[in-house]
């Protein structure tokens, strides 16, 4: 007997292609910088044991971003074209024992002790949220680095930065063929207290390291994506932006404020038509690279030199990595 459906041949559904989001922060240069690091944290989501990066760069533009909220009046009206504390300083060892009060009250589950600042209060705030994802600070030291450069950028940059910000956290996005590139830029600043066009914005972003003795390719990083944010800029709003503005906020630390804008502080990235064009043209190089490496499994170490030897310090992948020590790899504790 002739079985039902035979000769029937029913071909297999095609799968759509995957269309990617791509995030210059969290993927491109990340990838740029170590494509190892990247597929082991990003791609495959092992959680590194320590997070140092992560928690100071994230806290200080977490702050930052309340910063200029509480000056503009989006989280309370009455603040509006008031700097947080005015300004005011705090020493460190009154951030010191506040920090002390709040770990004994977590401990005794009592009634948290009122914050001694506005800059406090949004740090523990932000803190907060990231403890929830389990990043925290390794150190105390590094909680009260922190607050520390927040209180100076506030007391130095501030009066004159905060009036001029048009907009924080500014998205933008286009649609590639074979992908989805999307960023956010810290700041749109106006040069002027007048209400421009988009055409005399400029584009400020934090980088919580310090410019001197900046690994040189980071910094080429740091300019590429620049200089991709100014691409997506042009196509959200037609025009290309006036400046683009790395701000170094390490430079700002120190046993005391700094009476002036540190001279290593601000950097100016050019933005020439010619290196957009270039950015743009790495980032869908960077693209296909990382596909290619999802398909092959092979996540290629960093090379000696272009990566700083800091970030391979923190690396869980250095016992295993020839790039730490230029090239030497990292000495093992054993035998």
């Amino acid at each position: 007997m002739k079985k039902p459906f035979s000769g029937i041949s029913v071909p297999l559904p095609t799968t759509p292609p995957v269309k990617r989001r791509y995030s210059i922060t969290q993927d491109i240069v990340p990838f740029r910088r170590c494509a190892r690091q990247y597929g082991t944290f990003n791609v495959h989501k092992y959680a590194p044991a320590y997070q140092t990066q992560t928690y100071f760069g994230t806290t200080l533009h977490q702050v930052l971003d309340r910063c200029h909220s509480h000056f503009h009046g989006i989280i309370d009206p009455a603040t509006k074209g008031l700097l947080p504390d005015n300004g005011k300083i705090l020493g460190d060892q009154d951030i010191l024992d506040y920090f002390d009060e709040l770990r004994i009250a977590e401990k005794l589950s009592t009634a948290p002790p009122t914050p001694p600042s506005d800059i406090v209060k949004y740090f523990v705030e932000v803190e907060n949220g990231l403890k929830s994802r389990g990043i925290r600070a390794i150190k105390s030291d590094n909680r009260l680095q922190v607050v520390r450069i927040l209180q100076y950028f506030n007391a130095l940059e501030g009066p004159v930065l905060y009036p001029r910000v048009i907009d924080t956290e500014h998205r933008l996005q286009a649609d590639r063929t074979n992908h989805i590139l999307h960023g956010v830029v810290d700041l749109l600043v106006d040069p002027t207290t007048s209400a421009g066009v988009p055409e005399d914005y400029e584009m400020w972003d934090y980088k919580g390291s310090t410019r001197v003795g900046l690994n040189p390719k980071d910094l080429e990083n740091y300019e590429f994506q620049m200089r991709v944010y100014a691409k997506l800029y042009e196509l959200k709003h037609g025009v290309l932006p006036r400046r683009a503005i790395l701000y170094f906020l390490n430079e700002l630390d120190g046993p005391t404020c700094p009476s002036k804008q540190p001279v290593n502080a601000l950097i100016e990235v050019s933005i020439l038509p010619t290196e957009i064009d270039n950015a743009v043209i790495e980032f869908a190089k960077t693209v296909m690279q990382i596909e290619q490496a999802r398909v092959t499994g092979n996540w290629q170490s960093a090379i000696p030199g272009d990566i700083s030897e800091k970030d391979c310090a923190i690396c869980d992948l250095r016992w295993d990595c020839n790039t730490p020590n230029g090239g030497k790899g990292v000495k093992l504790r054993y035998p």
